[in-house]
């Protein structure tokens, strides 16, 4: 038998010859393996994005976590989560889950004023980030009201940056309830 086997291959030298068909998958197994590796690949996309995308942002500058009301119609929903932060004037509001880089809401400091603050309650304390607090701040332009979320902190750091000046500013803090 060995006789056999030598005499069949004696003339394609070692290296052409056909693999024993044990020895490999078969070639179908092969498209399989690939169809799942891009399916894969496809499922991880967007995960792999958001996360690139929330390390860019915070290379950008501190980030912190905040949401925005975006309709006021039942109580303890329209809240959609996001993150938020300052940079230079602005506080700059994006999505958490949205690969875009650009930010949602942008405040400025100068043409914001706080309203006022309480702690998140109902159906909210379940939908918002732990231990938040819904701050109410007003566009001093539009009049228009709009609603965030944040942890007790970060509540005072808004404040404080909406109530006082940068160095060498012109900048004038107004309360709620003055006319600009």
């Amino acid at each position: 038998m060995s006789n056999e086997c030598a005499g069949e291959h004696a003339s394609v030298p070692r290296r052409m010859r056909f693999p024993e068909k044990n020895m490999y998958l078969p070639h179908m197994t092969w498209d399989v393996v690939f169809v799942v590796m891009c399916v894969t690949l496809l499922v991880a996309m967007p995960f792999i994005g958001l996360y690139v995308r929330r390390r860019w942002l915070t290379g950008q500058g501190g980030l912190f976590d905040c949401a925005y009301r975006i309709s006021d119609g039942v109580p303890g929903s329209g809240w959609v989560l996001g993150l938020a932060r300052y940079r230079e004037d602005r506080l700059e509001w994006f999505r958490a889950f949205s690969l875009g880089l650009r930010p949602r809401v942008s405040l400025i400091r100068g043409m914001t004023t706080y309203v006022h603050q309480r702690p998140a309650s109902g159906l909210e304390q379940v939908v918002l980030f732990e231990n938040s607090h819904v701050i109410l701040v007003r566009d001093r332009i539009s009049s228009r009201e709009l609603t965030l979320a944040m942890d007790v902190d970060t509540t005072m750091g808004l404040i404080t940056w909406l109530e006082s000046a940068p160095p060498g500013s012109h900048y004038i803090p107004a309360s709620a309830d003055s006319p600009l």
